[in-house]
């Protein structure tokens, strides 16, 4: 009893190393399989080559998947990036119209005489209210195309995780199937050939 719960346990901990560290949800393949192996269950003895075999490729496919779920990241990062980069520009001018805007009213705090500045204020702040109507109306156009640009890359960015984690859950769950075929073979040996990833 004591050689199996041990044993039990070493798989545990190899198997844990094995799960992929972020995106997916912590290793509930690993969870599934330990729970629902009737071989890890029922056996007196395992056969600790079949571990020795598969936890390097269920390891791959962790790695994989994490390498997988970086790139998705880097390509979200990058396009969001050029799309901020590519409406500086409109920003920069908006900021511009908008400071020429203030400074053309403050330039009326300088008149000496009350009714040069209220005359400067009633003259200059009508010209500017349509500057600024201007302005609301264009940051309000280019924050919908900036929106609708974003939430593309969202949308691509959301495709790329899942497909990265549907290929991930098929390898691993297929590998899993091998391995507990493998422990519930008394005559299994480790293959000669080499496994890539």
């Amino acid at each position: 009893m004591f050689f199996k719960t041990s044993t039990l346990l070493l798989a545990l901990v190899a198997l844990a190393a094995a799960a992929p560290s972020s995106g997916i949800a912590p290793s509930a393949s690993l969870i599934d399989f330990m729970m629902h192996s009737q071989s890890l269950r029922t056996a007196t003895t395992l056969n600790m080559h079949c571990f020795d075999w598969y936890l390097p490729i269920l390891k791959g496919h962790s790695d994989k998947y994490e390498e997988n779920y970086k790139v998705c990241a880097e390509k979200f990062n990058a396009a969001k990036w050029l799309i901020d980069t590519s409406y500086g520009i409109a920003r920069n001018g908006i900021t511009s119209k908008a400071k020429e805007t203030c400074d053309a009213l403050m330039r009326c705090e300088y008149e000496k005489e009350n009714t040069k500045a209220f005359e400067c204020y009633s003259k200059t702040a009508p010209e500017q209210s349509v500057i600024l109507n201007t302005i609301g109306n264009n940051a309000t156009d280019l924050n919908k195309q900036l929106i609708g640009e974003l939430a593309l890359i969202d949308f691509d960015l959301d495709v790329c995780q899942t497909t990265a984690e549907r290929v991930y859950k098929e390898d691993s769950a297929a590998s899993f199937e091998e391995l507990n075929a493998c422990l519930e073979n008394d005559n299994w040996s480790q293959p000669t050939t080499t496994v890539s990833n």
